[in-house]
Order: C-alpha cells, then sequence, then structure tokens
C-alpha cells in the first residue's frame, strides 16, 4: 500500500468527516436538537434524565416574525449573563459553559404578571396550574416583594433577601422599569414607615417571564431569581419526550414517549389591558 493511497484515504476520511460534522451542525442549528433534563426543577412534567425534542427552526420562525412563542411552552433557554448557576463547569474535562435551563413560559410581552403566595396571576387572573397543584403544593412566596419607603420602592426581595434597587445586579436591573406603582393607601402608608407590596410587573416588548413547574421550596431557579426574560435567550420549546421509551413503575414497564403539550389552564388567561 503506497504512502499516495494512504493520504488519499487519509483525506478521504476527513473529508467524509468533516461532512457529516457540518451536516450535524446545521441540522441541530436551524432544524431540530434533543436536550436533557438535568435536575428536578420541572417536576412533575419532565424527570431528571429525560431526553425531549426540540424542533429549532421555530426559533428562526419566531426571530423572524413568523411565530410566536405561546403562554404555557416549555421553553429552552439560558439563565442571562451573571446570573446564579448562568455559568458551570463542563462534566470532568472542567473548563466553563453556559448551560441551558429548561422552564415554562408564563407570560408574554404586554402581560401583567406577579405571584402572591404562591398563586400565579397573569393579566390579574389567577391560572389554575392544575399540573403543578394536582402533584405538589407550591411553596407560598410571592413576587415581586418589593419594600416602599416615603412614596418610593427602595428594595426587591430575591432568594429571601432584601436587595436594594441601586444594588442589583445587572440581569435584575429591568425589572425597575417594569414595576406597576402601589395603591395610594399603601404610598400614604409608606410615609410613616417602610410597607411591602407585591405589583405586577408589566413585561415590556421583547420579555418573557418563566417558572419551573417544581415550585416547592428551592425547586427551581426561574423569573423569580433572575427576573424576566430576554427574548434572544429563548433558543427553543420542547414539544416531546423521547429518552427514556420505557420506564419502569410498581406495575411493570410503561411507555414513556409522550407529547408535552399546553396546560389547559394558560388558555383562559385573558389579554393584556392597554391600561397601565
Amino acid at each position: 500500500m503506497t504512502r499516495a493511497f494512504l493520504r488519499y484515504l487519509w483525506h478521504e476520511w476527513f473529508r467524509q468527516v468533516g461532512e457529516a460534522l457540518l451536516i450535524a451542525l446545521i441540522v441541530t442549528t436551524y432544524l431540530f436538537t434533543t436536550v436533557q433534563v438535568v435536575g428536578n426543577s420541572m417536576y412533575p412534567t419532565l424527570q431528571n434524565g429525560e431526553r425531549v425534542f426540540v424542533p429549532k427552526y421555530r426559533m428562526w420562525l419566531v426571530r423572524l416574525g413568523f411565530d410566536e412563542w405561546k403562554r404555557g411552552e416549555i421553553a429552552i433557554i439560558k439563565p442571562p449573563p451573571g446570573a446564579p448557576n448562568a455559568v458551570a463547569p463542563f462534566p470532568v474535562l472542567g473548563f466553563k459553559f453556559r448551560p441551558y435551563f429548561i422552564k415554562r413560559i408564563v407570560a408574554l410581552p404586554g402581560d401583567r404578571v406577579r405571584i402572591e403566595r404562591g398563586q400565579l396571576f397573569v393579566n390579574d387572573a389567577p391560572v389554575p396550574e392544575t399540573h403543578i397543584t394536582a402533584h405538589i403544593t407550591p411553596y407560598p412566596d410571592s413576587f415581586p416583594l418589593v419594600r416602599i419607603y416615603r412614596g418610593e420602592p427602595v428594595a426587591l426581595q430575591i432568594g429571601g433577601l432584601f436587595v436594594p434597587l441601586d444594588r442589583l445586579p445587572d440581569y435584575l436591573r429591568p425589572v425597575v422599569g417594569m414595576l406597576e406603582p402601589p395603591p395610594p393607601d399603601l404610598v400614604k402608608k409608606s410615609y410613616e414607615l417602610p410597607v411591602l407590596y407585591v405589583p405586577n410587573l408589566r413585561l415590556p416588548e421583547g420579555y418573557y417571564f418563566v417558572l419551573g413547574d417544581n415550585r416547592t421550596l428551592g425547586g427551581s431557579e426561574d423569573s423569580r431569581i433572575f427576573g424576566p426574560l430576554p427574548e434572544r435567550q429563548i433558543a427553543g420549546t420542547a414539544n416531546f419526550v423521547w429518552w427514556p421509551p420505557l420506564v419502569r413503575t410498581e406495575e411493570g414497564f410503561k411507555l414513556n414517549l409522550r407529547p408535552l403539550p399546553i396546560p389547559e389552564g394558560f388558555s383562559r388567561v385573558p389579554p393584556p389591558s392597554q391600561n397601565p
């Protein structure tokens, strides 16, 4: 076997591998990909280790204005730079990378959204999230929980601690401009002592509010921690669980392949009011 022939085999192998990698890159960038669920932030809807199908072409359709994300869809996102766990070490190799999170889109641009003692409100309507509450009891937290003093908001509760608005990290600063003003009676009280209230966030154009389904204490890092998400941080939506195809139950094995429809409760959300 001559050196020229060996060089030919090497170049042919390299060409074919390169073509395969290029095709795979095009497919996963523009057509579809799969994402593994890591952790339990989407329990009970998704389990740790499951893989979901993500039609990537929808992201391009949305960015070109031919489609739009919907309330209740499960989104593949990247948290804002600087947010907790926005950077993680790659297993074994150790280099840093920005991991994807899996969360549910619960409010769209133009919506008014808040969480009051564990209950999600969108456009002032309570959202019946039976896909969650049939399995777990959401922790009765509130967001955004704001402290006002002398008629002005002065601090926002994040992770159980009140952070002065002028010391918010960069990824949370847009929240300040989304806060709706407190009612007059609370403004009056705040001249005597600091007062807490739970306002709506009015989401501006290009911002989405995302939550994990696991609303137990510490169950999910989501918009309650890193604020509403810019559209550019949404990489697609998951619509189908394809792995593992079978799971073991007390009764034996059962088929695990299943779609991920939008929960019925999100269809009851009224359109956003144009009034401030």
